[in-house]
């Protein structure tokens, strides 16, 4: 599987230098279909890649493709654009079989891999519905095989319970109904080993087994920390979707926020944007809806609309028009509700509650 890594890395990186050189010197460019176009040449002069099967050169050309449409969106939107990069042994770690049945299949209890062999497999769950491709990937701690598959659509939730979250970092998420969910901090509770670990790799010298068994041992750590991070969010996820319909998130501009170094590390460390991710897909499996709203001013309002400004050290809110008094997280909670129900402020959650969920669905 190394010898198939390297060869989709060989013509990633080809790709990438093929469109770079053809604009620099010839001042054209080329697409996918061109550059497909020229793979059978590019086997003839590197003999080793008619070890590979074709369907995995193609997916890693669809890869540099990708990036280049990436690239462009970027510029055209005047966003920092960040040309693709080649890359390097350690940072090219998967590739694709774009159709299931062609190059992989089940045989038996094995894994079989055109042109690399039968491969023992263990299923942690049962694949269910149709697989459409098959992507072998290297992690820290070994291979692993991902699935995609198509399923049947997801009936819609009948319940309704609607909710807002606030997600922060003294707690994770503060919910409308007063719940609040603890941040468990995984990179700063695995902070000082990963320092450890780090500074083992940089005592150690480029190009020796120790530096590659020391680079091993911090990746591992990182492993541990990412998994940690993933395995909290998707229970959370599963907890809320089988407690709510709809969920009403803020739609954050998290690229915006981490650019204050102050809180840069937390937002990261609490990654806000996976876990909005996770709790879209599990509410898209059973049925319940997930919908953004503005985010704009959630923490400097009052349910019952009168404006109350305060900065992150005040963690309680007031209001002195209906003198509320509470946790400023669970308020913006509320007030997420509310905005994501559609209803004036001050107006009771409970009055209108199915016909605005309709009304909010199709935002």
């Amino acid at each position: 599987m190394l010898a198939a890594l390297d060869a989709c890395r060989f013509v990633y990186n080809w790709g990438i230098e093929d469109r770079k050189n053809l604009w620099g010197y010839c001042h054209t460019s080329t697409d996918f279909y061109g550059q497909m176009g020229y793979l059978k040449h590019l086997k003839c002069e590197h003999l080793f890649l008619k070890d590979v099967h074709a369907h995995l050169l193609q997916s890693a050309l669809r890869r540099v493709d990708r990036s280049f449409q990436a690239f462009f969106r970027r510029v055209k939107a005047g966003e920092t654009p960040g040309y693709p990069r080649f890359k390097g042994r350690d940072w090219y770690d998967s590739f694709t079989f774009p159709e299931w049945g062609n190059g992989c299949a089940f045989d038996g209890k094995r894994l079989f891999l055109s042109k690399i062999g039968r491969v023992r497999i263990v299923l942690h769950r049962s694949i269910v519905g149709t697989i459409k491709t098959c992507t072998v990937k290297r992690q820290a701690d070994g291979w692993f095989v991902v699935f995609s598959v198509i399923v049947a659509d997801s009936v819609p939730s009948t319940f309704q319970n609607p909710a807002g979250i606030d997600v922060g970092l003294k707690t994770f998420a503060a919910l409308s109904t007063g719940e609040k969910i603890e941040n468990p901090r995984h990179l700063r509770m695995a902070e000082q080993g990963l320092k450890i670990a780090q500074r083992k790799v940089s005592k150690r010298k480029k190009g020796s087994q120790r530096r590659r068994r020391a680079v091993q041992h911090l990746q591992l750590e990182h492993q541990r920390v990412q998994r940690s991070r993933k395995s909290f969010q998707f229970m959370q996820a599963s907890r809320l979707v089988k407690k709510f319909n709809p969920i009403f998130v803020e739609d954050l501009n998290i690229r915006g926020m981490v650019k204050n170094h102050a809180f840069a590390k937390s937002i990261s460390d609490a990654s806000w944007g996976q876990f909005r991710s996770i709790l879209s897909h599990s509410a898209e499996s059973a049925g319940v809806a997930v919908i953004a709203v503005k985010a704009h001013g959630t923490s400097q309002v009052c349910v019952c609309g009168n404006a109350v400004p305060k900065n992150l050290s005040i963690r309680v809110h007031r209001c002195s028009s209906c003198g509320l008094v509470e946790d400023r997280d669970v308020v913006s909670a509320k007030v997420i509700l509310k905005r994501g129900l559609g209803m004036a402020f001050g107006e009771d959650a409970g009055s209108k509650r199915h016909s605005t969920t309709r009304e909010a669905a199709g935002l």
